[in-house]
């Protein structure tokens, strides 16, 4: 019920189900998703979000599944990818990043147009969502030196509660 609602309410989404999530992971581990999603937008992710805390239903947000593994029984509920929200955007000194570029890509672009900080990041595999989450870091940096402004998503902030 709950999974043709969903394809209902949301016609456009690039939807899978039952996908298996090692085709996904760094690892390659991974039994399927009931719904693997993957949101371009934070407006898609509050949408989905809500859609799924209305129904009762878990979420899971992977960026591009560098640093987890997933059970080979998979993931009950949804699954939001970020790795369809890939952009980085410069303006003067400025770097936006969308929570599924990789992290090592906002480094190598920072580096070639003479933007120090980030070097540290060039050898990390991770998403820079997944970078802000655990405040990734090496070589003596961090992303918390570096990061100014971040929009979050949180399933509490757009509870139906």
């Amino acid at each position: 019920m709950f999974l043709n609602d969903l394809r209902r309410a949301f016609p456009n989404a690039n939807m899978k189900f039952n996908e298996p999530l090692k085709h996904y992971t760094y690892t390659e581990t991974g039994g399927p998703a009931d719904v693997l999603i993957f949101p371009q937008t934070a407006d898609e992710i509050m949408a989905l979000v809500r859609f799924a805390n209305k129904a009762h239903e878990p979420v899971l947000v992977l960026g591009n599944s560098s640093n987890v593994i997933i059970s080979d029984e998979g993931v009950y509920g949804v699954v939001l990818m970020l790795t369809d929200m890939d952009y980085i955007e410069f303006d003067g000194l400025d770097i936006k990043a969308g929570a599924g570029s990789r992290i090592i890509d906002v480094s190598l672009q920072a580096g070639e147009r003479s933007l120090t900080g980030l070097e540290f990041a060039c050898g990390i595999p991770g998403s820079t969502g997944g970078a802000v989450y655990m405040n990734a870091g090496a070589y003596d940096g961090e992303i918390s030196e570096v990061l100014v402004e971040i929009d979050v998503v949180s399933r509490r902030a757009v509870s139906t509660h």
